[in-house]
């Protein structure tokens, strides 16, 4: 029986592929045209109303400002012919009239979020604050060029409403001149960040009402060291350069560039939340879309995929009453479901989370390319994993963010073959890869057997203070069932108070079992392995280190009772200086082992762990003979890092557009993309002139540049592979030579 059936299932399945459809939809199409290729719609909406399972819609290049409400499960939205294709969250503001001072305004009824976004040309625009960004850098609060000042707040009387705020240099404004405003400070322990509404301004001092539930209870958080800490001001009266913008009033305020009418540009403004939104269904592949000023949502959705896409300006400025994790508030990419999948994805440039994996199992991250996120830092993550088992998070390239690179609480989660760097960029006491038991002390996290492996955890400190730097590559507190071996832990070390450390494991007020540390090579730390037994109420058992170096600078927090039960053997810690001797290179990053050195089978083999090349296994990451594997994303940043520039047929007068580019070469500007750069060329976007200098990570000058070639690159051919700063007049960009 089942060999008659077999001949007409396969029938039916042959009869279901051919009715499959494919669509097609162009900014020059009609909703009301067929869907082909001669006839296409105008809007990926109306594709999606039309599609059922199995068909494809193809998008021909153009803008596309729409929010995409997916109706059919099992159905494709690609690119057609690898064409341009950006879906944005932003609409075209018009009707600009004079306000004062060369500033406009424009009618502007509010966007989904708190605040919005505003775009020129697709280039993002500094939201008007005191003091000025002059650079465009959002993580940066030491540089005062980035539009943070020195700030002291205040606590108060239980009961008493206002706070007052104290900036050591504001001064020549008139009373009450940013009243109604924002203030954002990074006070205190400086994960909370407190925020407020300014109720008045007088001299050097502001009063706020406090929208920061730590400041409003009066936390001894807040007030650490006196208060003192960075700050800025958002107000409409702070707009005073060419470029900045507000809304206030149901209206959105821009100031052009001198004698230019903004009625002659394309000024964008972010309205919507979600480019895309699949709900309640599965299987659909969003394929080679850039999307912009807008994020997806992924709620109730099993086995779809996002693959060779962008997204990129997810989340504009939000204010928060808590500091906890948020998906709601701090944005992100949201999935919630089974068996998703992101692929060769390049996520960057956002004041909240990069993805946000709530809820589900068995999702993949994979050769994915994430920086520049978190720039509010309360508790944000390039990836928040709360999904309950089996995330998988490989060969992906996180860069700068603000908090956290990964951040997880449930389950098994896969870490391996990824490249993570310059973490807590805005915060302090956290790190790259954080699972914790948060404000549960006694109840550990099971992590199940959860594998962090071959990766590149490096190059991170944190924002200076006085009382606490603490930035691990690991913080790992309060959980439990997990492996981590292979891994090359390289350069987390603080400025003032030395924190920077390897791994901390709590256990505050829990037992922590079956944690394994193997093959592990660290260096340069201050510190090795860190505890805190809160109460004297945490435990220990079968935690072992072993088979690993670890930088014998980095000493261990061994005075707690319960360091006695770590389990340390055949680890290496004899090698003082500068690795030098031990390593090939240490101070580019090759912790290769040079021949002869003592790591050299002088391991213990350790079952599906270690590698024999000569009868026995070395101590560290890198087997002797042998190179750590390519780690990281391989994706071509520029492909999508080229910001796209929204065009007007209607603007083609040659004196404006000129002008518009003039006006903004008036003051420098200088970034390197991508980074980390291969051992070439430098390449970099630059406003201005200026002349350039090179130093490496310890602060030596190694290159003088007086020019550069016309295509604005840099030759660096003749560097060793590590982290180097490149200096201008007004701004220093850290790189990597790869």
């Amino acid at each position: 029986m089942m060999k008659k059936l077999l001949p007409a299932l396969m029938i039916f399945m042959v009869s279901i592929n051919s009715w499959s459809k494919d669509y097609y939809v162009s900014i020059d199409g009609k909703d009301s045209n067929a869907g082909t290729l001669a006839s296409p719609f105008k809007t990926i909406q109306k594709a999606a109303n039309v599609l059922s399972s199995g068909d494809t819609c193809y998008i021909l290049e153009g803008i596309y400002r729409e929010n995409v409400i997916v109706k059919e499960g099992n159905v494709t939205f690609k690119n057609y012919n690898n064409d341009k294709v950006v879906v944005s969250g932003g609409d075209i503001v018009e009707n600009w009239t004079l306000y004062k001072d060369g500033i406009y305004s424009a009618p502007f009824p509010g966007a989904e979020t708190e605040y919005t976004m505003l775009f020129l040309d697709g280039k993002r625009q500094e939201m008007a604050r005191w003091p000025d960004n002059k650079t465009g850098e959002m993580m940066d609060p030491e540089d005062k060029n980035t539009g943070y000042e020195d700030c002291q707040v205040f606590q108060t009387k239980k009961g008493v409403t206002g706070r007052r705020v104290l900036f050591p240099n504001l001064s020549g404004f008139p009373t009450d001149f940013f009243k109604g405003g924002i203030f954002r400070g990074i006070n205190g322990k400086k994960w909370i960040n407190p925020m407020g509404t300014i109720t008045g301004s007088k001299g050097k001092e502001l009063t706020v009402d406090a929208i920061t539930q730590g400041w409003i209870d009066n936390s001894s958080k807040i007030y650490t060291d006196n208060g003192k800490g960075f700050g800025f001001i958002f107000h409409l009266n702070a707009l005073d350069r060419e470029g900045e913008w507000f809304q206030k009033d149901n209206k959105v305020y821009f100031k052009p560039a001198k004698d230019i009418n903004p009625n002659s540009l394309l000024i964008s403004t972010k309205n919507r939340k979600w480019a895309f939104q699949i709900k309640d269904m599965s299987g659909v592949i969003i394929d080679g879309i850039q999307i912009h000023a807008a994020s997806i949502e992924m709620k109730k959705a099993n086995n779809c995929q996002v693959l060779n896409s962008s997204v990129q300006y997810l989340w504009p400025f939000l204010t928060r009453a808590k500091y906890a994790v948020s998906k709601t508030e701090q944005g992100g990419i949201y999935v919630n479901g089974n068996n998703n999948t992101f692929k060769n994805c390049y996520i960057a440039h956002s004041w909240g989370h990069g993805l946000f994996l709530d809820g589900g199992s068995g999702n993949t991250i994979e050769n994915c390319h994430l920086e520049d996120l978190g720039w509010i830092a309360q508790f944000t993550s390039s990836i928040q994993n709360n999904a309950n088992e089996g995330t998988t998070i490989k060969r992906c390239t996180l860069g700068a963010t603000g908090r956290f690179h990964i951040r997880t609480n449930a389950g098994k989660i896969d870490i391996t073959y990824n490249d993570l760097y310059d973490c807590m960029k805005m915060g302090q006491d956290a790190g790259s890869i954080q699972c914790t038991n948060g404000g549960n002390w006694g109840v550990p996290v099971n992590m199940k057997g959860s594998e962090i492996a071959f990766n590149r955890i490096h190059d991170s400190n944190t924002l200076t203070d006085g009382n606490k730097e603490f930035v691990l590559a690991l913080y790992l507190e309060g959980c439990y069932n997990y492996t981590v071996h292979h891994n090359l832990i390289y350069n987390f070390k603080t400025d003032v108070v030395e924190d920077g450390t390897f791994a901390y494991l709590g256990p505050r007020q829990s037992k922590i079992q079956d944690c394994y540390f193997y093959n592990n090579t660290i260096w340069n730390m201050n510190w090795g392995v860190r505890l805190w037994n809160r109460d004297d109420k945490g435990a220990i058992e079968n935690v072992r280190f072993w088979n690993n170096i670890i930088d014998t600078k980095a000493n261990d927090d061994d005075e707690d009772r319960i360091y006695k039960d770590l389990n340390f053997q055949n680890n290496y810690r004899s090698e003082t200086g500068n690795g030098n001797s031990l390593f090939v290179e240490a101070s580019t990053g090759d912790y290769r082992l040079k021949a002869g050195t003592g790591p050299i089978d002088s391991g213990r083999n350790i079952d599906d762990i270690t590698t024999d090349v000569n009868g026995t296994p070395d101590i560290g990451a890198i087997e002797f003979g042998k190179t750590f594997p390519e780690v990281g994303s391989d994706i071509d940043v520029n492909s999508f890092n080229n910001e796209f520039v929204e065009t007007d047929p209607t603007l083609s007068n040659p004196d404006i557009i000129k002008t518009i580019e003039e006006s903004r070469s008036r003051s420098i500007y200088v970034d390197v993309m991508p980074n980390p750069i291969e051992k070439k060329k430098l390449h970099f976007t630059q406003k201005g002139n200026t002349n350039f200098e090179i130093y490496n990570i310890q602060g030596a000058l190694v290159k003088v540049i007086e020019t550069v070639a016309d295509d604005n690159t840099i030759d660096v051919s003749n560097l060793s592979l590590g982290v180097y700063l490149l200096k201008t007049d007004q701004r220093t960009v850290k790189f990597i030579i790869e």
